[in-house]
């Protein structure tokens, strides 16, 4: 097998980590893994042009222990002539404060901190250590919770700024679909997260360290078995090279077929998501006839993708995909809860929307009833004011869902929420519908229906404004005095409930 240093060189140059001119951030705890990775880059820096930068973070988590490890750090770095950036951060109270586990405490406070520390240098790239066994590692969690091939793909030697970055949101579907170092149009460069290490495994990490006098530094908490991937390190891989001693290179090609087919599904997901999805303050709306066209994969990368625009820290289990999409199946009025708070709404069509809904546009009347002035007003709730005034006759008469000119011999009229076995003969209809079908046909939103304001006699509705009138009511030519209906937004002028219109000015459109 080819030396460490010539596998790590073309690993670099196959995933165009690294270009010449560029400034790299190297993040150092002082272990083993990353005091090689330090070292191979240390050698490999003027063949091929770059700059190195070295980062720690203290997590304050072993007391003396971490400040020995953060001074062995910074120790190495001078030593070897290298600039560096320390910083320390309780990630204990981190985690009290976000009630999140220690585990991703410490990694959102250890990336948030490469990422800062990289925007304030002007980096390129940051690269860490992660390597072959982590990868092993990190599969078998995914594959133990459940996981399709987003998860079984592992870590990816290279990952874009918007997707590693903690302060940063994440990209769109069409980013994601871009070369890993290349930048979306209109976006300024941004530095990539690489792995230079992740085709080399623990062992010969070690024998590195041991041929290059290299004496790093030994975390304790990574023997302790209470830890998932620590019991997966120290209990569950041993067991299964006893199946095949190649397990962790076997993991890490499976992870790579799956990364490149879940790279393929970001592509189609992509290239569909223009006419899919409309983003939107806090919610995200999905059209129905593209949802339908596409392929079950497609529909839960779909899902995933803008349940992560929403919410990037918290991923969405696969129960929670197809309870998704069986609500979606299952038609309009279906919901569901999401992680995080969030939840998926289904509307007409088979739309639907994750995230905050929108506020349903309609009137909407708090009084079960109040009467009409005529010539007057009625300030309803949600911003809107039904209107009442009396027109000359004859004049044409002239209607549409929010206005209508109706028989004066209706009044007096009350404007009233629905009541239970509400009829009407719908204007140029064929007999008398249930209002609740009324409100289907025009989509009415259900959660507008039980104070929806309806025009009525004492006996009978005469009008559900943006719906329809009753055809006994409905003016004709030859009526003899009209009275013109008419909804439309409130305005800062008629301010309160109710009020009066000057019968000297009616409306006469």
């Amino acid at each position: 097998m080819a030396p460490i240093a010539d596998r790590v060189r073309a690993w670099i140059a196959q995933y165009r980590m690294i270009a010449p001119g560029d400034t790299l951030i190297v993040a150092v705890s002082g272990g083993p893994d990353s005091l090689c990775l330090l070292h191979l880059l240390a050698q490999l820096r003027d063949d091929l042009g770059f700059t190195l930068h070295v980062a720690h973070l203290n997590h304050m988590l072993r007391g003396d222990e971490s400040l020995a490890e953060a001074a062995f750090v910074a120790a190495t770095a001078s030593g070897w002539q290298l600039p560096i950036t320390i910083t320390a951060v309780d990630v204990s109270a981190q985690a009290q404060q976000t009630h999140t586990n220690l585990h991703q405490a410490a990694r959102v406070a250890r990336y948030t901190f490469l990422a800062q520390t990289a925007q304030q240098l002007a980096a390129q790239a940051v690269a860490v250590a992660h390597q072959a066994n982590d990868q092993a590692e990190t599969v078998l969690m995914h594959m133990l919770r459940g996981a399709g091939t987003a998860g079984l793909r592992g870590m990816r030697p290279v990952v874009p700024w918007a997707e590693w970055a903690h302060n940063q949101a994440p990209s769109s579907p069409a980013d994601q679909a871009h070369d890993p170092r290349s930048v979306p149009p209109g976006r300024p460069s941004a530095p990539a997260l690489i792995r230079p290490l992740l085709q080399i495994t623990r062992s010969e990490i070690a024998q590195y360290c041991a041929a290059h006098g290299l004496q790093p530094r030994c975390d304790p908490t990574n023997a302790d078995i209470r830890f998932t991937r620590n019991r997966i390190r120290h209990e569950l891989l041993p067991q299964l090279a006893d199946y095949n001693p190649q397990i962790v290179a076997a993991l890490g090609r499976s992870a790579a077929v799956c990364a490149d087919e879940q790279a393929f599904i970001q592509q189609a997901l992509a290239a569909a998501w223009p006419t899919l999805a409309h983003s939107r303050a806090g919610a995200i709306d999905f059209a129905g006839d593209s949802w339908r066209s596409l392929h079950p994969a497609l529909q839960r990368a779909a899902l995933r993708q803008a349940h992560m625009l929403l919410l990037a820290d918290q991923p969405l289990g696969l129960e929670h995909v197809e309870a998704a999409r069986a609500a979606v199946d299952r038609g309009v009025g279906r919901r569901v809860e999401l992680p995080g708070g969030l939840a998926l709404t289904v509307g007409y069509g088979g739309s639907f929307t994750i995230g905050a809904l929108l506020e349903p546009a309609g009137p909407q009347l708090v009084q079960e009833t109040i009467a009409l002035p005529v010539p007057g007003w009625i300030a309803l709730e949600r911003g809107w004011t039904l209107s009442a005034s009396y027109l000359p006759a004859p004049v044409p008469t002239r209607s549409d869902v929010w206005q209508i000119d109706i028989d004066a011999g209706a009044l007096p009229l009350v404007v009233r929420r629905r009541r239970p076995g509400d009829r009407l003969h719908p204007a140029g209809g064929r007999g008398r519908r249930r209002l609740q079908d009324l409100f289907v046909d025009a989509k009415v939103p259900r959660t507008l229906r039980s104070a929806w304001p309806l025009v009525a006699t004492s006996a009978a509705i005469v009008w559900v404004p943006g719906v329809c009138a009753a055809e006994p009511f409905v003016a004709r030519p030859e009526t003899a005095q009209i009275v013109r209906l008419w909804v439309t937004p409130a305005t800062s002028e008629q301010p309160g409930m109710v009020g009066r219109l000057d019968q000297s000015n009616p409306a006469t459109s």
